[in-house]
């Protein structure tokens, strides 16, 4: 096997640098392709507080629905770029360096320690496909493999060298605990092999800094209150059993989807992406290769086999507690795979006296691979500014709701709506559309346009034109876009002008009717309806009404039958379409309409009696006079 004295001066070196700068890169350059939801805008808001009005925050992120924080770490990390530009660029700059870094750092390790073959082959295998989309992000999970980087590098590096520096190991452990707790078993392994290792892993230098960590813990579990609310939430009666531990651990299905995770993520993408698909399937592949070999191939090597024992007791604890696990969870512990596999592959070529130049040609064949996803994952976030995701597949076992999916909008998306939206004056109230739903409940309803002037006429005393947000090729479905140029296009987003067509919904002069409510950090509460809806409008001519809903259950909205229409007659068949998004269900509706002989106001009511949905409607003239329906 290759020793690391050769690993300094051998192409695989050179090679491996390559993959890390140019991967690496891939993130600086991309870096606000990325997805910029609740969770995210919620953590920059905590950051910019403590930043500019010392509001320092005593707990971390929220988990398992607010009824735990974690120590306030992150916030304190996600604060430090907002130190040299107030921007969520300058967030993601510095979070993508920072992963560079730690895969440089491990790669470091690994050659020092097992050889620069197998180093190289790990920094391919080390920018996950899917992952390393959001590694750069302003959420928790962006960090977490940065510092398990950091922690395997500095573990292998002590079961090596049998030398402990004392204060890294276990700063960069609590670092990383802060940033997610699915590091919890982890430092369980850490702790199990200071116990049986104590005389390299423990010296007085660590000793106290455990102890000086386990006092500032102890402090904030006070402080914060964390203590007192766990002390009131716990319930014995609540815990779990042990057949119900041993049940979640033999879930053979569980075991599937978790091993399957890395393609099940790029899967979850609609439209599919066959070819990412196709590359994602291969490296997965891949690496389960590496991971067999390596079982087999490390049991002599000392480091290798307490890599296995951590691992394989990350897998135990974690799917025994966790009743359901999100693809975020296998974060942490796809460093420590990476490792592994590229052990067991390098380590069968050495078996078989493979030449550098082979080795180094397989390797660069797999980076070929990884580059090519990457470019494609990006290139395709950027040009259409969203990806929906089936929910079912992000999850550990899979959920039982296959239409259900996560709209991850790219931050560079929501920006150029932005500035496109300023550009041509347009204001957040006259905005309209199931996109402007969509985006407003993914976004905590952080405005995309600015606040709208009291006036309700242009300087002209022409009427306030409204605009109708779209995504994809919406004129395929819909009569309302059909034939209308945009006005503004962004990735697959599209704005669209109409006249303001003096809409009442309600009996309210309006276009939109949400609600102020939230049920928690990241949802509003449905407007509720106790009357159902009633849009009532004057119709002059033919007519197109466009109505999008976002309901907190599930109402018979696309049934023509459970909707009444006065003073008009439909000129086409009623249009619909749905979508379930993030718990909530999305509907989007649409009425061709002449005016009845005398009338010129029309109404359309439903007859489902109270609803609990958000509104928007809008209506324009039709560009064309089709006969009336049968």
């Amino acid at each position: 096997m290759q020793t690391p004295t050769s690993a300094k001066t051998s192409a695989s070196h050179w090679i491996a640098l390559l993959v890390i700068v140019v991967l690496g890169g891939l993130q600086v350059y991309f870096h606000d392709v990325t997805f910029h939801g609740p969770d995210q805008i919620r953590d920059m808001e905590v950051a910019r507080r403590l930043i500019h009005q010392h509001d320092w925050p005593l707990n971390g992120p929220p988990l398992f629905g607010e009824r735990f924080h974690l120590p306030p770490g992150f916030y304190y990390l996600l604060a430090l770029p907002l130190l040299i530009q107030d921007t969520e660029s300058a967030v993601f700059i510095v979070f993508g360096l920072l992963f560079a870094l730690s895969v440089w750092f491990l790669w470091r390790s690994i050659s020092h320690c097992f050889g620069s073959r197998c180093a190289l082959v790990y920094a391919v295998l080390a920018f996950p496909l899917f992952s390393s989309i959001y590694t750069h992000s302003a959420w928790n999970p962006a960090l977490v493999m940065t510092f398990s980087n950091v922690v395997l590098g500095l573990f292998i590096r002590l079961v090596h060298d049998q030398q402990h520096g004392g204060v890294a190991l276990p700063v960069a452990a609590l670092l990383l605990l802060q940033v997610h707790p699915s590091a919890v078993p982890l430092l369980c392994g850490l702790a199990l092999f200071a116990l049986v290792d104590h005389r390299a892993a423990l010296n007085r230098k660590a000793l106290a800094t455990l102890a000086a960590i386990v006092g500032a813990i102890s402090v904030w579990l006070v402080q914060s209150g964390a203590f007192a609310k766990l002390a009131s939430t716990a319930s014995p009666s609540g815990a779990p059993s042990h057949g119900g531990w041993l049940t979640r651990l033999m879930d053979l299905g569980k075991w599937r989807d978790v091993i399957l995770m890395p393609y099940s993520v790029i899967e979850s993408i609609t439209p599919a992406v066959p070819v990412l698909q196709a590359i994602a399937a291969g490296l997965l592949a891949l690496m389960a290769v590496g991971l067999l070999l390596s079982l087999a191939l490390g049991a002599r090597n000392r480091g290798i086999r307490w890599v296995w024992a951590l691992t394989a007791l990350w897998f135990v604890m974690s799917m025994a507690f966790l009743d359901r696990g999100a693809f975020w969870h296998l974060d942490v512990i796809h460093p420590w795979l990476a490792l592994l596999s590229a052990y067991g592959l390098t380590r069968t070529g050495d078996k078989f006296r493979c030449p550098t130049v082979l080795a180094n040609t397989f390797a660069l064949s797999a980076f070929a691979m990884v580059l090519a996803g990457h470019m494609m994952l990006y290139t395709q976030l950027k040009q259409e500014g969203k990806y929906d995701l089936l929910a079912a597949l992000l999850f550990f076992p899979r959920l039982d709701l296959p239409e259900h999916k996560i709209p991850t909008y790219a931050y560079h998306q929501l920006q150029a709506l932005r500035h496109g939206l300023a550009s041509q004056g347009i204001c957040e109230d006259q905005l309209t559309g199931l996109e402007k739903l969509v985006i407003g409940n993914v976004t905590n309803r952080t405005p995309l346009g600015g606040k709208c002037a009291p006036s309700e006429t242009t300087a002209a005393g022409q009427p306030r034109m409204r605009y109708f947000m779209a995504f994809g090729n919406d004129g395929q479905r819909f009569g309302f876009t059909r034939r209308l140029s945009p006005l503004l296009t962004v990735g697959a987003s599209a704005v669209y002008a109409a006249p303001d067509a003096n809409l009442r919904i309600n009996g309210t002069p309006a276009n939109n009717i949400l609600s102020a409510h939230k049920l928690d950090y990241m949802t509003f509460a449905p407007a509720r309806l106790d009357h159902g809806l009633d849009i009532e409008l004057d119709v002059t001519s033919a007519t197109i009404v466009r109505v999008a809903f976002r309901c907190g259950k599930n109402y018979p909205i696309e049934d023509a039958a459970q909707w009444k229409v006065d003073g008009a007659q439909p000129l086409q068949p009623f249009a619909s379409t749905h979508a379930w998004y993030l718990g909530s269900i999305y509907y989007d509706v649409e009425w061709m309409l002449a005016p009845a002989p005398g009338s010129r106001t029309s109404r359309i009511s439903s007859t489902l009696g109270p609803l609990d949905c958000d509104v928007s409607a809008i209506a324009r003239p039709s560009v064309d006079t089709p006969k009336a329906a049968p």
